[in-house]
């Protein structure tokens, strides 16, 4: 292989940009180079790009769990610069140079980028995105500026920083590449004819032959508005109509994304006190005002304000999709018609009357204990149906429990056996059972029970159980709907 025939464009041009510069009596600011000037006209000469290398986490993660840990990242590195990328899957890359001058210096900017990004984060700039992403990776803290020197910085580094596939890399380890340096090399043609014109293309981003455009995280709106009736008032209909305007303003901010709200924040200003604050939370994305202005009028009816109200500032949650759903066949009221639609608004209303907490649904937990068997949870409308594999079988015992159990009278034949449970002066006639629950002896809570279910003379289905210690004793548990 004749390498030493073909030409090195990228040298060629490192060496034509590597002249003295020439310092002109100007103020620090205005210093102007030679080597500046001449690389002005290229686009990625004038850009300082920040890659920030860091732990995915563990395989256990949800997708949802992931996303919002990029979220953060995100949004620490907006503090320095609204251009921020994600290159997936542990990256992130910003362009800095426009934020030198605003952080006081390069040397300043370094320093704070560090402390926003300890150690374990692996940060490293470079005049080229793709640059600044191999040093990140291979755990280098290096601040690259003059891109004549990308070259030899770049030079005993590993390809498979690039993340190439295996059998590709492989194919060079055959050929004798393992660094930059070999690789950039190689000859042009032979290059592309071997890894195809990809990888060629690749190479020509990271040494800036080729312009590598990156997009920008887009940023998460928020809505805010702050409320200012030009008077103080505890009247809590005059508050509703100084909010109106604002709840208009947000149902065209949400309408024109085609996205909903599950949460109102609203903080009431006063003069000699705190501000009295509260959240609205729904239980689908909502977008109307008329359906805000209703649920906050609810919600009125049990705030009491400590004093007059000045202001108010409001703040919508998180951007979410509108669910989309078809139209139902029949009208409202026939055959349960827009029954789904009219469920949400429902409890939505309740929660705004009687409080958040005196609305919630009921979750299935892991165990066999009938008194730890459910808990208390936010309402949830999108409830998949499927079985859960995991969970114990529940459809054998009643939702509601009695607490505390009620004991029972057990009326007896000669020989012993039960001839009828009484419960409140009714007898009880068993009907299936026993169900043996044996548990919780490593937590104290430990129970031994033979579980039945009974049946009353109106048709009531009962559930009973009788203590399998020496008393014996009948209880009544729960009663099936």
């Amino acid at each position: 292989m004749s390498l030493q025939l073909q030409p090195q464009p990228q040298q060629q041009v490192l060496e034509f940009a590597a002249p003295q510069p020439v310092i002109v009596a100007r103020p620090p600011e205005q210093v102007v180079s030679a080597a500046a000037s001449s690389a002005a006209s290229s686009p990625a000469a004038a850009e300082l790009w920040a890659a920030v290398q860091f732990d995915p986490g563990p395989d256990s993660l949800t997708p949802g769990e992931r996303s919002a840990h990029r979220r953060e990242l995100i949004e620490l590195a907006r503090r320095f610069t609204p251009r921020v990328s994600f290159e997936p899957p542990d990256a992130l890359l910003f362009e800095l140079a426009g934020s030198c001058r605003l952080f006081g210096g390069l040397r300043s900017l370094l320093q704070q980028l560090r402390a926003v990004f300890p150690a374990p984060f692996s940060v490293a700039l470079a005049p080229l995105p793709l640059a600044a992403l191999v040093f990140a990776r291979a755990g280098r803290a290096r601040c690259l500026t003059n891109a004549a020197r990308l070259s030899s910085r770049l030079a005993p580094l590993p390809v498979a920083l690039l993340r190439w596939p295996d059998d590709e890399l492989q194919r060079l380890r055959s050929m004798g590449v393992g660094t930059f340096g070999e690789l950039l090399r190689l000859p042009r043609e032979g290059l592309a004819r071997r890894l195809g014109p990809a990888r060629l293309d690749e190479l020509d981003r990271l040494m800036g032959r080729r312009a590598d455009p990156r997009a920008s995280e887009p940023p998460e709106e928020r809505f805010t508005a702050r409320v200012d009736p030009g008077f103080e008032t505890t009247d809590t209909e005059r508050l509703l109509g100084a909010l109106a305007p604002a709840l208009e303003n947000l149902e065209d901010f949400l309408r024109v994304r085609q996205r909903g709200v599950l949460a109102l924040r609203l903080a009431f200003a006063h003069r000699r006190c705190l501000p009295t604050m509260f959240v609205l939370r729904l239980l689908v994305p909502e977008y109307r005002a008329a359906r805000f202005n209703a649920l906050l009028a609810a919600r009125f009816e049990s705030l009491a304000f400590p004093g007059p109200v000045r202001h108010v500032d409001l703040a919508a949650g998180k951007l979410r999709r509108l669910p989309g759903d078809s139209a139902v066949l029949w009208q409202p009221g026939e055959h349960g018609g827009d029954a789904r639609a009219q469920a949400p608004e429902f409890l939505q209303s309740l929660m705004a009357r009687l409080g958040e907490r005196a609305v919630y649904g009921l979750a299935l937990v892991p165990g066999h204990r009938p008194e730890r068997q459910s808990r208390s949870v936010w309402p949830r409308l999108d409830a998949g149906t499927s079985p859960d594999p995991l969970r114990p079988d529940y459809r054998s015992r009643p939702l509601g429990l009695l607490s505390p159990p009620q004991p029972l009278e057990a009326c007896a034949d000669g020989q012993g056996r039960i001839r009828c449970l009484l419960h409140q002066g009714q007898a009880l006639q068993l009907v299936t059972g026993p169900e043996r629950i044996e548990t919780g002896w490593w937590d104290g809570g430990d129970i031994a029970r033979d579980y039945y279910v009974a049946r009353a003379a109106e048709g009531a289905l009962w559930w009973v159980f009788r203590e399998c210690d020496e008393a014996r004793r009948w209880y009544a548990h729960g009663c099936f709907a």
